[in-house]
């Protein structure tokens, strides 16, 4: 049994602090919540968190020096540290500006509550699960919370043996020669291959920008159910998926904001690639795993180009990036380009676009009923990020930016010109 392993190359910018050369990764959380009506039981919640840990052996973890480097060892017990806090909009707001004590356990919880009205958010460490495993952590919590209300006793199997990194489960799926001929090119690749037009930094230096508990904001769109199946009926008409033609609107109101007035811009998308689906077979979403890549696009986006003709065209380039195995291909070959020193620059983003999925409703117990549920993840230097996503029917469009970097009068007008663009296409 696998008690301990070593954090891999790919983790490692998780947990280890490389400052300003770094990627802005080091103890991230990522941070998904359920707004529900009515009040969750805090020693049910940490029951439930308990059964989380006993399950996930990733998730009862410490972070150890060995003799080569950080190792994940597993503990016998760990109890998630539950806090409970009044008030919802603005403890949320501050919540996700914070950063857990990880060494107390790499799973935090917290219940924030508002008259009948209460919140549930977990924070995981980002360097052992993506917004995709944390979501199947939110669900299988919201499993063993209902059962444990309704006066059963679930017992998931308790699990001793650490999960494989990604990219150690990506070793060996393609030539050494091939990787090392990618890792030499990124090496020697120029550092401006691509003049990529982005947002105008308007809240570098600001005197009025907000608190460091109020930098990184979530603004939310959240659509009915019955809108939500219309503006699928508009993408499919255009022939596009609903998150190419958000890409594609996102792109032209980048485009609208920027100068000059006339003529096309390049601009680029950062994507996240969920790299479990790339496996053969494919790695279940209940695997908690940080299992994320990134990948980009660029396109030439004009004033007058339709949102569906740059949303195709991206997603006609991730397609072909996919078909080719970019993501692992290039993970790898960062990877072993970093192992020779390579130093790995940010890659300039217009914006970014993280398309979760669709997200089936959890399991309440009953007599609670689900308001909304959602995640965020965020750190300084990252650029300004859309999420698309379907929870329980619901299809949200969530804008995640540095308001230290980017001022929330332009992310208000970019994220209100999305608004008004998707209500128009769902009343077509």
């Amino acid at each position: 049994m696998t008690h301990q392993r070593p954090i891999s190359p790919f983790e490692s910018v998780y947990f280890l602090d490389l400052g300003p050369a770094g990627l802005p990764l080091y103890d991230m959380p990522e941070f998904v919540e359920s707004l529900v009506l009515g009040r969750p039981d805090p020693n049910l919640m940490r029951r439930a968190l308990r059964l989380l840990t006993d399950h996930h052996p990733i998730l009862r973890s410490e972070v150890k020096s060995g003799a080569e480097g950080l190792l994940l060892q597993v503990r016998d017990r760990v109890q998630p540290p539950l806090t409970v806090l009044d008030g919802i909009e603005e403890t949320f707001a501050q919540l996700i500006n914070s950063r857990p004590d990880w060494t107390e356990s790499l799973l935090h919880a917290w219940l924030l509550t508002d008259g009948e009205r209460s919140q549930v958010v977990l924070g995981i460490h980002h360097g052992v699960a993506d917004g995709r495993s944390a979501f199947a952590l939110l669900d299988e919590f919201w499993q063993y919370y209902a059962a444990l209300e309704a006066g059963a006793n679930p017992a998931p199997e308790r699990r001793e043996a650490l999960p494989e990194a990604i990219d150690s489960r990506l070793a060996g799926a393609f030539p050494d020669a091939e990787i090392d001929a990618l890792a030499d090119a990124i090496a020697q690749a120029p550092a401006d291959r691509t003049k990529t037009a982005t947002l105008p930094t308007e809240g570098m230096g600001r005197a009025d920008r907000p608190a460091a508990t109020h930098r990184f904001v979530v603004d939310r769109l959240e659509f009915s159910p019955e809108t939500t199946q219309s503006v699928v009926a508009a993408a499919r008409a255009r022939g596009v998926t609903v998150n190419s033609l958000v890409t594609g609107l996102v792109l032209t109101v980048v485009r609208a904001q920027l100068a000059p007035e006339h003529g096309p811009l390049t601009l680029t998308c950062g994507h996240g690639i969920d790299l479990r689906t790339r496996l053969t077979p494919e790695l279940p979403l209940s695997t908690v795993l940080n299992c994320i890549t990134g990948l980009q696009t660029t396109l030439s986006v004009g004033h007058d180009d339709r949102p569906e003709t740059a949303g195709r065209e991206v997603a006609d380039q991730v397609a072909g990036a996919l078909d080719r195995r970019d993501p692992e291909r290039f993970l790898l070959a960062a990877l072993r380009a970093g192992a020779r020193g390579v130093a790995m620059p940010m890659p300039v983003v217009s914006y970014g676009i993280s398309n979760v999925g669709r997200i089936p409703a959890h399991p309440l117990p009953v007599g609670m009923k689900l308001l909304r549920f959602g995640g965020t993840a965020n750190a300084a230097g990252m650029p300004p990020k859309i999420g698309v996503a379907s929870f329980g029917g619901r299809l949200l469009v969530q804008n995640e930016y540095d308001s230290w970097t980017y001022s929330p009068e332009q992310m208000r007008k970019l994220l209100e010109t999305l608004r008004a663009a998707l209500t128009d296409l769902a009343i077509e």
